[in-house]
C-alpha cells in the first residue's frame, strides 16, 4: 500500500521517504518479493462503494444480500510487481541509492502476495483508476512536499482531489 502520511516502522515506502529525507540509502529487505501496489485512496474507494451498496439494499430490504460478504478491493494484476521495482521507480521521483539486505540470515516474509479483485469488479462495478506509476509519483510527490514544510492535510487533500478528477474522467462506478 502507498500513499502519503504512512510513517510506520518496518514498512517499504515510510522506510524509504526516511532514508531519502534523511540522505541515507533506502534499506531493503527482500527486493524480489512481489506485492500488490495500490495507493491507499484506491481501497477506500472501493469500501464507500460497498457502503453504498449495503445501505441501498437495507434501505430496500433485499434479501440475501450479496453485498454482506468480504471483498477484496486491490490494484490491477500488473502493479503486482517486485518490490526492487517500488524502490527503483521511487528513485525515478526522489534520487538517492538502496542497500539490498537480503540475504540467508534475513527475516523470511511471503515472496509473492496478490489480491483477487474479480468479485469487486463484477458486484460492485469497481475497479482501480491509478496505475503504479501514478500511485508511486504521487506517494513520493507527498513525502517530498511535507519533507519541504507542507501541511500534511493540504497534500492529503490535493491527493483526494487528483484521484477524484480521475475518477471523474473514467466515468467511475
Amino acid at each position: 500500500m502507498c500513499g502519503g502520511d504512512d510513517w510506520a516502522e518496518d514498512r517499504i515506502m515510510p522506510d524509504a521517504m526516511r532514508a531519502l529525507a534523511a540522505g541515507q540509502p533506502i534499506p531493503v529487505r527482500n527486493p524480489n518479493a512481489t506485492r500488490p501496489w495500490q495507493h491507499v485512496l484506491e481501497p477506500l474507494g472501493g469500501y464507500l462503494l460497498l457502503a453504498e451498496a449495503l445501505a441501498e439494499a437495507q434501505a430496500s430490504h433485499n434479501k440475501p444480500n450479496p453485498c454482506c460478504e468480504a471483498f477484496n478491493f486491490g490494484p490491477m494484476l500488473e502493479a503486482n510487481l517486485p518490490v526492487r521495482q517500488l524502490i527503483e521507480t521511487t528513485l525515478e521521483h526522489w534520487p538517492g541509492e538502496w542497500n539490498d539486505l537480503s540475504g540467508a540470515g534475513a527475516v523470511h516474509e511471503a515472496g509473492r502476495l496478490h489480491l483477487q479483485i474479480d468479485k469487486a469488479h463484477h458486484q460492485l462495478g469497481w475497479q482501480p483508476f491509478w496505475a503504479f506509476a501514478t500511485t508511486v509519483r504521487r506517494t513520493v510527490a507527498w513525502f517530498q512536499a511535507v519533507h519541504k514544510g507542507g501541511s500534511p492535510i493540504d497534500c492529503c487533500l490535493e491527493d483526494l482531489r487528483a484521484y477524484e478528477s480521475a475518477l471523474a474522467e473514467n466515468c467511475a462506478y
